[in-house]
């Protein structure tokens, strides 16, 4: 829709500012020619938009959501989400603000202590690990990421009524989100 009041605006702007022409047909031509230009362009580009929505935290980051997730409100100092048309889980973060600024001695340290953690590097160069453990309400899955002196956990508890095909797509879909994951100072994004 938005796309279709742009290209009236366009349309009418390029009408208001033409001269009357005395060679109808010649000009005719050429007003088609950027016509059809222009159409195809503004709905190559409506089209590209992605059905995402950037998600900025007041806990100094920010995340790239899924058209159909939303924040609900959890516990202080923690942002949640989950998908508002079909609920698969729910995914939980956490900023916590260290005394200093984390090394790799730190991460290694905390990699070793968790069994069956697998080490990853976010899309914006953030280091950590991830790995799962069971819970008496499904499957708990666990990101911890470091930035600087902050140590993001992110948790996603996985409905265990899913079927296995399921569980992997909103895996992968909650995967990504955190792979978008970008620290900012908490005045400006």
């Amino acid at each position: 829709m938005e796309c279709f009041v742009i290209f009236v605006m366009a349309w009418c702007w390029f009408k208001a500012t033409e001269s009357k022409p005395h060679n109808v047909m010649g000009k005719f031509n050429t007003e088609m020619k950027y016509t059809i230009l222009l159409i195809s362009f503004l709905f190559m580009s409506c089209n590209s938009q992605p059905k995402n929505n950037l998600f900025i935290s007041e806990f100094g980051y920010s995340i790239i959501l899924p058209e159909k997730w939303a924040e609900y409100e959890d516990e202080k100092n923690v942002n949640a989400f989950f998908d508002t048309e079909n609920w698969t889980g729910n995914l939980r973060i956490t900023v916590i603000e260290l005394d200093r600024n984390i090394d790799d001695h730190y991460i290694e340290k905390e990699y070793k202590s968790l069994k069956n953690a697998e080490k990853i590097i976010t899309q914006n160069g953030y280091i950590g690990f991830k790995y799962i453990e069971k819970s008496q309400d499904g499957l708990m899955y666990y990101w911890q990421l470091f930035y600087k002196n902050k140590l993001f956990v992110c948790s996603f508890l996985l409905n265990p009524e899913n079927n296995t095909k399921l569980k992997e797509t909103e895996i992968e879909k909650v995967g990504k989100i955190i792979n978008s994951l970008k620290a900012f100072n908490k005045t400006s994004p």
